[in-house]
């Protein structure tokens, strides 16, 4: 909601496209089989994943020891995986601080490694949530952006608190300011 709340133009082309999947129901309702049609929405939720990691590394224990560019890892060995350096790495990630949604259009995201977006880890230890927990975030964003829209506080300054979940020092404030759907 952050994210979308910085950029109007984004969230207006949010807008758009749950506007359209909803143009000619009787309800708001969104449906389960109405997710995948939501590719937009998709984009910004991981961009913004990207952009503003909840869980900030991740730690796993080496089961064997490890190359790791000519240092050998013992097994053992404790290894922090910072997912926010990876997540803002300029040589994978062109203007890294930059909110582009465009970033996780399917060419894009064959591009580059699956190890360079790991908002839920990776490998065999990967969130089992994860799928769920996109779907979730659709579905309540999309409801959320069919009735209002969001305008940050312009006196508020947010100011990110690092911990063992990003979050924000002082809350995010924002207006939701009723819309109607075109």
């Amino acid at each position: 909601m952050y994210s979308l709340a910085q950029h109007p133009d984004i969230q207006a082309t949010c807008h758009e496209e749950i506007d359209e999947l909803l143009r000619f129901r009787e309800t708001d309702d969104i449906l389960w089989e109405d997710l995948s049609h939501l590719p937009y929405l998709s984009m910004c939720i991981k961009e913004a994943l990207r952009l503003h990691s909840p869980v900030p590394f991740i730690q796993r224990q080496l089961t064997q020891d490890t190359d790791l560019d000519g240092f050998l890892a013992p097994k053992g060995m404790l290894v922090n995986i910072i997912v926010y350096n990876i997540h803002h790495n300029p040589t994978v990630w062109e203007d890294s601080l930059e909110f582009r949604p465009e970033r996780f259009t399917e060419e894009n995201i064959n591009a580059r490694s699956p190890y360079a977006f790991i908002p839920f880890s990776a490998g065999p230890r990967n969130c089992i949530g994860q799928n769920f927990a996109m779907d979730e975030m659709k579905l309540v964003l999309a409801k959320m952006l069919y009735r209002f829209t969001l305008v940050l506080d312009p006196g508020h300054k947010v100011e990110k608190l690092e911990s063992l979940v990003m979050k924000a020092k002082t809350g995010i404030q924002m207006k939701v300011i009723p819309r109607k759907p075109a």
